[in-house]
């Protein structure tokens, strides 16, 4: 498959302090896991599969579409490992294996090793791993700093809160507006002590934010 006209998502990551890490093949393995499981969750928005490449990063082709933001968030979580991410939006000038993610070319990839490349002296203290690229500076500007923003919520959780994220993210809720008493049972919590984690960790906000992330990548003109 060969279209230069479409615009695609390209996601490059690595393993943050991959060299730092003993049990280094198995965290691989397990991180090859976590891509298997996110390949039959959100498989039609996967135009290349998820692929470790060289050494410790990986790779994929995704759709550029507003379920990207929870893909990413479950990949984070399903993750034996914390990693940082590159995203390139734009065009793919060779061929595409829907089953391996080698050997892909074009802007869309360009513009993700750079946006890689710059995660990797720039983290925002330590605060956020991601960084999008596409065409338009402008419409860059704005996704990345909606990206920072919701990343900066994101590691000031406490664990409660993260355990309360990822279950709403397990359970295919990533919007501000759910049924709270129903996911208070389920965790084993009253409704007070779930409302005082959601309003305490931001984490309706943080729902806010990725969900204007996502009708920006929708709408991102890339002829900006």
């Amino acid at each position: 498959m060969e279209n230069t006209s479409t615009s695609y998502l390209a996601l490059i990551g690595d393993i943050i302090d991959s060299k730092k890490i003993k049990n280094r093949k198995e965290i691989q393995l397990q991180l090859i896991d976590a891509f298997s499981k996110i390949q039959q969750l959100y498989g039609a928005k996967i135009v290349s599969k998820l692929t470790m490449t060289v050494g410790d990063e990986f790779q994929a082709l995704l759709k550029p579409q507003a379920d990207i933001w929870k893909l990413i968030d479950h990949l984070s979580i399903l993750s034996p490992a914390p990693f940082r991410l590159g995203l390139g939006l734009g065009h793919i000038s060779t061929q595409i294996d829907p089953d391996l993610s080698l050997g892909a070319d074009g802007d869309a990839y360009w513009r993700a090793r750079d946006a890689i490349q710059i995660v990797h002296t720039e983290n925002w203290g330590g605060k956020s791993h991601i960084l999008f690229k596409g065409p338009s500076e402008r419409q860059n500007q704005t996704i990345n700093s909606l990206i920072l923003a919701g990343e900066t919520i994101k590691s000031s959780w406490s664990q409660g809160q993260k355990e309360t994220f990822e279950h709403l993210v397990a359970n295919n809720i990533y919007q501000a507006n759910f049924a709270q008493n129903e996911v208070a049972e389920q965790l084993g919590i009253s409704a007070q002590a779930l409302s005082k984690r959601l309003i305490a960790g931001n984490i309706k906000i943080y729902f806010q934010i990725r969900q204007t992330l996502g009708q920006l990548l929708e709408d991102y003109d890339d002829r900006a």
